[in-house]
């Protein structure tokens, strides 16, 4: 995982409740928040949130007395790992790794998907991750990816057009093109220097690093 990608300082772990759940690289300094069944992902790894938040339609079990509960209605227009993406911005936390996101429904994963490019869009930083995958969201700026052998890459555009892509290190590069979300020009690159640069002038983009070994 990319652990220069999220700042430190205002780094939030959200623990969602899809089937992929990867402990990953969880910081003594990280703010975590587990999303309704995402607290039995964390109960499973040992590891105690800070915040419970949801609308507990997939987790019926007790919370012990110390964690911070954040009980939603069940209906409502966020799902649950939106809400907390929007509590840990109230709280200054602006740089978001969501786990427990992939896998299972497609409209939960798209949905995950769509919740990092509203990070994105909203001044933050998003890293979704799982045991084989990772999708790093952007909004007019760059990320720098070290060399990974049996991975894949894809540069693939959220925004209807992201302007200004351009990506070095890779095995086929770009300079300065326009990417669209309709076309999926960007998908299945590689990574052959030591590093790789994949960046956005304009708009959202999401660079999609995949195992090729994944089962």
């Amino acid at each position: 995982m990319n652990d220069q990608f999220l700042s430190e300082k205002n780094r939030c772990v959200i623990i969602s409740g899809s089937p992929r759940f990867w402990v990953g690289e969880i910081k003594n300094t990280d703010y975590i928040i587990a999303c309704d069944s995402g607290y039995r992902h964390a109960q499973k790894a040992n590891i105690v949130p800070d915040l419970v938040v949801g609308d507990f339609d997939s987790y019926y079990g007790q919370i012990p007395k110390g964690i911070e509960v954040y009980a939603a209605p069940r209906e409502k227009d966020d799902t649950d790992t939106m809400l907390a993406v929007k509590l840990a911005f109230k709280k200054g936390m602006t740089d978001i790794l969501l786990l427990g996101a992939t896998g299972g429904r497609i409209d939960h994963q798209l949905a995950n998907v769509a919740t990092a490019a509203y990070i994105a869009e909203h001044g933050g930083r998003c890293l979704i991750a799982d045991y084989h995958n990772e999708i790093y969201a952007l909004k007019n700026s760059k990320v720098t990816i070290e060399k990974r052998t049996s991975w894949a890459a894809s540069v693939l555009s959220f925004s209807d057009e992201c302007k200004g892509v351009s990506y070095s290190g890779l095995k086929y590069n770009l300079t300065d093109a326009t990417l669209c979300n309709t076309f999926p020009l960007g998908v299945s690159n590689e990574i052959i220097a030591d590093e790789a640069t994949v960046e956005v002038r304009e708009g959202i983009l999401l660079v999609i690093l995949s195992s090729l070994n994944a089962d």
